[in-house]
């Protein structure tokens, strides 16, 4: 398995983030260095290049070229320069590491909290807040979250702390289930839904393609020269003139569960854009709960999951009650 091969640790010669490396076995051997790069540790040429031009490429212990052939035995590392976020500021602000290791964070989201910096918003968000936590510990490096929660959306954030892992998991959150070319390789994401009316069925799948609106700059509509988007729901709890859903994207298109949900007649509570605001909870009653990916560098199965915050566990026992006469 891949994940028996890999190892991290800093290197010296300019290049200062996580070596990629990779113990050369018999047949690997007569292998070009390059394709061990691409074929075995499965990085892209741009990172390729990136490590090339610091000198970053190496066979036990000392500068390669890509055209090298390996030996069993061998051992072929690669590692890049970090280079610090321009456009975040450092800001000591406080957030939940759910899981974190040498290559990945996971961080709980409060609702109102932005991940990114805007246009509009140069502080006060997750990014300013993280970068803030690695510089406190001596490490710079940019942010590079894998996916991008919406500011009144709740929940788990997944973020890559150096290029390799971000590479490894881009690709998985692009394909969803894999490439094919390593089974078992995934990255899901489920949410939990409080939304209005009664759902019908127990479970559903909508497929419908999601463009801008261009009357509206920050919404979107379903518009049929858009992007595809898929999104699966579970019906786990009912209340009067609401339902509880488990929601798993099939793609990751912005405001794609609110607009999904609000196109089959049943928005989410408390969201504003596209449904109603709500008297019980100041924001969309949505949550990021279940986070399911293939570790990049090691290839086990990490799941993590995060509980409501209290304004919608709240929200849903106020509704709950309505049903049995509290």
């Amino acid at each position: 398995m891949m994940g028996n091969d890999l190892a991290g640790r800093n290197c010296g010669q300019g290049c200062n983030e996580l070596v990629v490396r990779w113990n050369v076995r018999e047949p690997d051997a007569g292998r070009m260095v390059r394709e061990i790069l691409q074929q075995r540790l499965r990085v892209s040429r741009r990172l390729i290049r990136l490590a090339v031009s610091h000198r970053g490429v190496r066979k036990n212990g000392l500068p390669a070229y890509l055209s090298e052939r390996v030996s069993a035995g061998d051992v072929v590392e690669l590692c890049w320069p970090e280079v610090p976020s321009d456009d975040v500021v450092p800001e000591p602000i406080p957030f939940e590491t759910v899981y974190e290791d040498e290559d990945v964070l996971v961080v709980n989201k409060p609702p109102g909290m932005l991940v990114h910096p805007t246009k509009g918003a140069h502080s006060g968000t997750l990014a300013n807040g993280v970068v803030y936590a690695w510089r406190r510990q001596g490490s710079i490096r940019p942010f590079r979250p894998l996916h991008r929660l919406d500011r009144d959306t709740s929940g788990l954030v997944l973020i890559a702390k150096n290029q390799f892992a971000h590479q490894r998991l881009s690709v998985d959150l692009q394909t969803r289930e894999g490439d094919g070319t390593e089974p078992g390789r995934m990255l899901r994401r489920e949410y939990h839904a409080v939304v209005c009316g009664t759902v019908p069925a127990d479970r559903g799948w909508i497929d419908l393609p999601i463009g801008r609106d261009p009357a509206h700059p920050n919404r979107r509509r379903i518009d049929p020269q858009g992007r595809r988007a898929g999104t699966r729901f579970d019906v786990i709890g009912r209340a009067p003139g609401a339902t509880l859903l488990r929601v798993r994207l099939e793609t990751g298109r912005t405001h794609q569960i609110r607009l999904h949900l609000a196109e089959i007649g049943h928005p989410v509570v408390g969201d504003s854009l596209y449904g109603a605001p709500s008297p019980w909870i100041g924001r969309q009653a949505l949550h990021a709960g279940r986070l399911k990916f293939c570790h990049p560098r090691t290839g086990v199965c990490v799941e993590v999951q995060s509980p409501w915050f209290p304004d919608m566990a709240h929200l849903w026992k106020r509704l709950a009650s309505r049903g049995s006469g509290e």
